[in-house]
């Protein structure tokens, strides 16, 4: 096994450890994005590998306890962002000059209702999150050490060419969304997250590979921003308050912009995606060779992982 599969799994059940007992928002974004990144480096492999070997059934197995743990940390998380994000506006409406206008004074005083409420919405799902690591926690480590046991020559493919496959299956996922708005936008930032992950894996060894992940980033947090916004705007709109309203509509405001600037970034990057220089992979000869989504029995389904 290589070192950095060995440090991964080893972090991976550090931060397990450390939610469990108390999920701070640095713990439960670190614990999330590494449970993806081993996600998607298995999704990979399994790719070539026969279903009934050792190695596949750790995998799924991994995948299967790793989907749980996902959808328990998932609330925590976005509850984190939102707050993060609210917090952020409330500072520059108060800040924005010395005199602040009844509207953003309106605003400010909504911004600080939506935070309470979002935070005992967020001491909720903490609770449920510590109660579903410790219900599952045993099984957790389990499919880690598997995973170890069963990898002990694990490796990512081959070196050579990582960088034109990557592009490849960015392509892939694009084609699938020809047009893209407000109904499919996330899924579609989704559906490369795995590419992603794959790309910041083998960045630091290869230049190609490093540009193919910064640029697959920063689409993403283009998309994520609107997505927050928006989710935000509607979280507000639910809220009964009659000046909640206003509130509403300044976020609605925001995400129509979020969204515009989304949208510029997938071109702008899908226009200028690098690896044109790296041996290319062709769309085509990755057919039939998409991710498996993982089930509550360990076994993939038919349709694709969507990495959330």
């Amino acid at each position: 096994m290589t070192s950095t599969m060995h440090d991964r799994l080893a972090e991976w059940r550090h931060l397990l450890e450390k939610c469990g007992d108390k999920p701070s928002r640095k713990g439960v974004h670190a614990l999330r994005v590494v449970t993806l990144r081993l996600q998607a480096e298995f999704e990979r492999d399994l790719e070539d590998l026969p279903r009934a070997s050792h190695q596949a059934q750790a995998m799924l197995q991994f995948g299967k306890q790793a989907e749980k743990l996902r959808r328990a940390l998932g609330p925590v998380r976005e509850f984190d962002v939102w707050i993060g994000k609210l917090r952020d506006l409330r500072s520059s409406l108060i800040h924005s000059g010395e005199y602040v206008p009844r509207s953003a004074q309106q605003n400010v005083r909504g911004i600080e209702r939506l935070e309470v409420q979002l935070k005992r919405k967020r001491r909720s799902a903490e609770k449920k999150l510590v109660a579903e690591i410790e219900k599952h926690g045993s099984r957790f480590v389990e499919a880690g050490e598997e995973i170890e046991t069963s990898l002990s020559d694990y490796l990512f493919g081959e070196e050579s060419g990582i960088a034109g496959e990557l592009v490849a299956r960015f392509r892939m996922v694009r084609a699938e969304f020809p047009t893209l708005d407000e109904a499919n936008l996330h899924e579609f930032r989704k559906r490369i997250k795995m590419v992603r992950y794959l790309a910041e894996m083998r960045g630091s060894s290869d230049p190609a590979i490093g540009q193919i992940a910064t640029q697959i980033k920063k689409l993403q947090a283009a998309i994520g921003e609107w997505h927050d916004w928006q989710a935000l705007a509607q979280v507000a709109h639910s809220g009964h308050h009659a000046k909640s309203k206003d509130l509403a509509e300044l976020l609605e405001t925001i995400a129509r912009e979020s969204f515009e600037t989304a949208l510029s970034t997938v071109n702008s990057v899908t226009a200028h995606m690098p690896g044109a220089d790296a041996e290319q992979v062709e769309p085509s000869d990755l057919q039939g060779r998409k991710p498996p989504a993982w089930s509550e029995n360990g076994s993939a389904a038919v349709e694709d992982q969507k990495l959330a």
